[in-house]
């Protein structure tokens, strides 16, 4: 007996001394249904690269900010001009010729087409036109951020957290170690990627750190490619600089959506252009889509598709074509039929020269991420998929996140297609697991074998999620922090009740927002029962956002209870408090809204003159 309690009291000295040390780790209390995630104690600075229009970038005249008409800056992307000034150039310029297409119902000798690709294309890309060598003709900057974070100004601090929130890994590891690399996107590849490598040695110099790590998202991904070839072209190794590089929905082989686009054109098929394309582009329940959808037969259907046609030609062959980080976006597949179609043209010898050089760095892009692991470089991806692309391109339904493919972000990983399970008798053609027998990699929603890809052990995977929603996943955000913060996360074995290698898309920044405003909310006008209602809905979302582990039955029921006492409060409020007040109750509007019923009588009428006239105009009709 004596023997027992020895024995027992020993146990307990083990637990409660383990609990200690554990209490005295460093960590995050993610809360919720997860245990805890360590954090180094000296956690190395960090660089965001970012994706596509993320850098915050504006044109400037005489070296000031440019400003228009109206005495406002111009606005990103494309600082166009006001819509007094593009309405008096499409007037000026394209008026005539389109009055002559419609009411003779021939475009003679393209005139209307020419006109339109002039004014929609000097609209969007004449403020930010390359040269024959791939660089602006004006003056068009990215804010640079030669500080870290917490260094920045509240306005930069903002425009950063609004496109990266990474307030887990500010609060966590420090906002002096978080920097952010930017660039103008349709910039010129080559110079993105020297400048990127020259911001990696001064972060290492202004941090005091021999090492960095980089966090490349979307078309930053495409910049990681450049960046490893300007180390193979210096001689030096990834590994001198780098200790981790964490993929985010990464363009490491572009964008099916930019590749087709370049080589074939927007899609072309009638019933894709008068049903698909507008939707796609503006919205299944804009009223715009089908209005224009129906408009449009206004034109004869050759005519249109020959405008189409030569506005997407112009925009390329005169503007966007000559942009080398655009042609980053290309992938390799697309590259050779694109590159003979813009590239082998007089004047583009420059273009097509950087160009061939970044196509180099893609095919070696996976030998370079391997001999950087080899080298000491730890490597990580985030991938989100079962999406398909936007209806623009023949391969749209390609598996994908929406915007880009996902043999592109995963680095290879086989999809049968979106919401198409793998078949039962599906054999892979590879594998890169490092341990079959024991690692289990199996997608458990039965639509992708990451083993195919390169690196199963450390790419992690969200199921419908799409691409430009990403940041707005906490869950994702809290996984590449994790990633950053602890030198003992290694794979996707390291936290599986945490971090599991297969999770669920979410969207969370809006919730966790409204939750924050009412967080110290003045209850004292508030009855009892509302006031406990607001108390445990604002705890039932915290616990919801403190699991790592997505239910999206969980995100739901959170969200639908603490907007119902949202909604509530909000009626108290503009009673004055009153709880006499009837509360309206919940209707589906959906079914009141005139926009809608508008919206579904044009969708019908759009499909009835598809399904019996095909892509015809209304002349072609007549005919």
């Amino acid at each position: 007996m004596k023997k027992t309690k020895k024995l027992l009291a020993l146990l307990l000295a083990v637990v409660m001394l383990s609990t200690t040390l554990l209490a005295s780790v460093n960590a995050i209390d993610w809360g919720g249904h997860t245990p805890y995630v360590p954090v180094d104690d000296d956690v190395l600075p960090t660089i965001i690269v970012p994706g596509l229009f993320q850098s915050e970038t504006k044109y400037y005249e005489n070296g000031q900010v440019a400003l228009d008409m109206n005495g406002e800056p111009y606005k990103m992307p494309f600082f166009m001009d006001t819509t007094v000034e593009i309405v008096g150039a499409a007037v000026t310029e394209a008026l005539v010729p389109i009055s002559n297409l419609l009411i003779n119902q021939e475009d003679k000798d393209q005139m209307a087409a020419n006109a339109v690709a002039d004014v929609l294309c000097e609209t969007l890309m004449g403020k930010q036109k390359l040269d024959e060598t791939g660089h602006f003709i004006n003056d068009i900057r990215a804010t640079e951020y030669n500080a870290s974070f917490d260094q920045l100004s509240d306005h930069d601090k903002e425009t950063v957290l609004d496109h990266f929130p990474m307030e887990y890994y500010i609060e966590h590891a420090g906002a002096d170690k978080l920097y952010v690399f930017s660039y103008a996107s349709l910039d010129n590849m080559i110079d993105i990627a020297n400048r990127l490598y020259d911001y990696i040695q001064f972060v290492k110099e202004d941090s005091g750190y021999e090492k960095v790590n980089i966090v490349p998202i979307s078309q930053g991904g495409s910049v990681a490619n450049a960046l490893m070839e300007i180390y193979n072209e210096k001689d030096r190794s990834l590994a001198e600089d780098i200790n981790k590089m964490v993929f985010a929905v990464p363009a490491l082989d572009g964008s099916t959506l930019v590749g087709e686009i370049l080589e074939f054109g927007i899609i072309d098929e009638d019933n894709e252009l008068y049903c698909e394309l507008l939707p796609a582009l503006l919205g299944e329940n804009n009223v715009l889509s089908y209005v224009i959808n129906i408009v449009l037969r206004i034109m004869p259907n050759a005519d249109l598709h020959t405008l189409l046609d030569v506005v997407f030609d112009t925009f390329i062959s005169e503007y966007a074509g000559y942009s080398t980080a655009l042609w980053g976006l290309c992938p390799i597949e697309n590259y050779p039929g694109a590159r003979d179609r813009y590239l082998m043209a007089e004047g583009m010898e420059s273009i097509r020269e950087q160009t061939d050089w970044f196509y180099q760095s893609q095919l070696n892009s996976d030998a370079n991420i391997l001999k950087a692991i080899e080298d000491g470089v730890q490597v990580y991806d985030i991938v989100d998929y079962n999406k398909p692309l936007v209806h623009i391109v023949d391969s749209w339904n390609i598996p994908a996140d929406g915007i880009i493919q996902v043999d592109s972000t995963s680095m290879g990983a086989y999809a049968a297609g979106n919401n198409v399970k793998l078949p039962a008798d599906y054999v892979p053609t590879h594998s890169n697991c490092t341990d079959p027998e024991n690692h289990d990699h199996k997608d458990p929603n039965g639509l992708l074998d990451p083993c195919t890809g390169l690196l199963p052990e450390t790419t992690f995977y969200f199921v419908n999620q799409s691409h430009e929603s990403s940041a707005s996943n906490d869950v994702f955000m809290k996984l590449a922090s994790a990633i950053l913060m602890d030198s003992n996360f290694t794979s996707v074995h390291s936290y599986p009740d945490v971090f599991p290698q297969f999770n669920t898309g979410r969207n969370t920044k809006g919730i966790a927002k409204d939750v924050d405003e009412y967080r110290d909310y003045d209850t004292s006008k508030l009855s009892a029962e509302d006031k406990l209602e607001l108390e445990e809905a604002i705890v039932q979302v915290e616990a919801m956002l403190n699991n790592t582990v997505v239910d999206t039955r969980e995100v739901e029921a959170a969200k639908i209870r603490f907007y119902d006492i949202r909604d509530k409060i909000e009626w108290l409020e503009a009673n004055n408090g009153d709880y006499d007040a009837p509360v309206p109750e919940k209707e589906n509007t959906a079914y009141l809204d005139f926009s809608y019923l508008l919206k579904d009588i044009l969708e019908i009428l759009s499909d009835i003159l598809f399904k019996y006239f095909g892509g015809l105009g209304f002349s072609d009709i007549l005919k």
